[in-house]
């Protein structure tokens, strides 16, 4: 679980400070303040931990590649208001989280990383410190290519060297820890186990694949959904074919049955459909996925759009393992205020039971209330949610942490959070008021 956020001169941010992330961490706020930046910046060290090429420090992204986020050169990742604090200069992009697998922050592991303009508009690595306090190492750039070394328990650097440079700032060439032997032994593991972690992060971006009218199923489970949940069909297909055969021959439900099962439960829940089934096309690995209301079965291309936008986050929460990070911009999209409601409770039960981070941007204000009620309910405790409102003050981004009580009361509302509800009552109010006594000066007829 990821349990702390820092970044410095991060595109619109100068700085967020530490940022606690819980089990489920909701970010609210305007439009364009640096919402999405948050999350971007930790696609983009997955994207880079993950890559193939060993000389990027920092891999801005390529979208014939596949890439989650692509950002340019560094000039458009570094803030154009930048200033220097204690630990980055103002030339200088910082990214910082820790991870626990218990979230205890004693037992975490840190990711702390600052680049600076490297050749043609790439990124450089500076400075990086990675794993367990009092263990892992650091390295610090000398000169062009030339780094020094130090190891997490150590005070003394072992030296400086372009083999120490780490690959995708992350890990050293096998050959680099063997020449460092029983030492090189100390930190192997160090480097995976942040490959292991950003592994774990499920991410749906804000902009979801339409529905299709079927879809070409390659008999497996597929082994991930898709930023865009391209893969979210399949994955339901899969699960509905296994549901189909047990029931077939009179079967217990396998447990790749549970997708299908539990995605009907919440798409009831959310009021948006009664059922689904699968259906094969002839022989072929053609399928369509079939909505059903009221008794009647329609392909999902010809239903409303809320449905296929919300199938691959439901989806994307019931998929994710224990342990793993699921990442959603603007779950609401297309819905209906009681299924944005719901959608809170589809975070709140798959955190609890499943031991899986959600870490979520949104705009809704039913999505948010119901998280509040659920507090109230001891349904979800406060230790267990973060919720930040981010807005936009001239040049600068400000993170806002709020303070809810364990009645799910916000302490430090920020004004008009969600648009004047308030302000907009007492106009209505005033307003008919006054048009009563408009219409009694005018004939005495006041309405009820």
């Amino acid at each position: 679980m990821l349990t702390h956020l820092k970044l410095e001169n991060f595109k619109i941010w100068r700085s967020t400070g530490p940022v606690r992330l819980a089990p489920i961490t909701l970010l609210l706020g305007t439009n364009s303040s640096g919402k999405s930046s948050l999350i971007q910046s930790l696609l983009l060290i997955r994207q880079t931990v993950r890559g193939d090429d060993p000389s990027l420090d920092l891999n801005l992204g390529n979208p014939d590649a596949g890439d989650s986020v692509t950002l340019g050169q560094f000039k458009d990742v570094l803030c154009r208001h930048g200033a220097a604090t204690e630990s980055t200069a103002s030339n200088q992009v910082g990214i910082e989280f820790r991870w626990s697998e218990t979230g205890n922050a004693a037992e975490s592991a840190i990711f702390s990383a600052r680049y600076r303009k490297g050749q043609s508009g790439s990124a450089e690595l500076e400075f990086l410190r990675l794993g367990k306090d009092g263990q892992g190492f650091s390295v610090q750039r000398r000169k062009p290519g030339i780094y020094r070394l130090t190891l997490g328990n150590q005070i003394k650097p072992l030296g400086q060297s372009a083999d120490f440079r780490p690959q995708r700032s992350f890990a050293f060439s096998p050959s680099t820890l063997n020449k460092l032997g029983v030492q090189g032994e100390v930190i192997r593991s160090v480097g995976p186990a942040l490959l292991n972690e950003l592994g774990r992060i499920i991410y749906l971006g804000p902009v979801r694949r339409l529905a299709q009218r079927d879809y070409v199923w390659a008999g497996r489970m597929p082994a991930h959904i898709g930023d865009d949940g391209a893969k979210a069909v399949d994955a339901l297909i899969a699960s509905g074919v296994a549901r189909q055969q047990a029931k077939r021959r009179s079967q217990i439900l396998p447990a790749q049955a549970y997708l299908f099962e539990q995605t009907v439960h919440w798409l009831k829940e959310m009021n948006l459909a009664h059922g689904l089934s699968i259906r094969a096309l002839g022989n072929s690995a053609r399928h369509e996925l079939l909505v059903e209301t009221d008794g009647l079965a329609s392909n999902l291309k010809d239903v409303g759009v809320g449905v296929s936008q919300v199938l691959p986050v439901i989806v994307a929460a019931l998929f994710a393992q224990p342990g793993h990070i699921v990442i959603v911009e603007e779950p609401e999209s297309h819905l209906h205020p009681l299924a944005q409601s719901k959608l809170a409770e589809l975070l709140a039960q798959v955190s609890k039971e499943r031991n899986v981070q959600f870490i979520v941007e949104t705009h809704s204000e039913h999505l948010f209330r119901r998280m509040q009620t659920l507090i109230a309910r001891e349904e979800v405790s406060v230790a267990d949610a973060a919720m930040y409102f981010v807005e936009r003050d001239g040049k600068n981004t400000n993170l806002l942490p709020l303070e809810v009580d364990d009645l799910g009361r916000v302490k430090n509302w920020p004004k008009h959070f969600f648009g004047d509800t308030l302000g907009e009552t007492r106009e209505q109010t005033a307003l008919a008021i006054k048009r009563a006594k408009e219409l009694r000066a005018k004939d005495g007829d006041v309405p009820n």
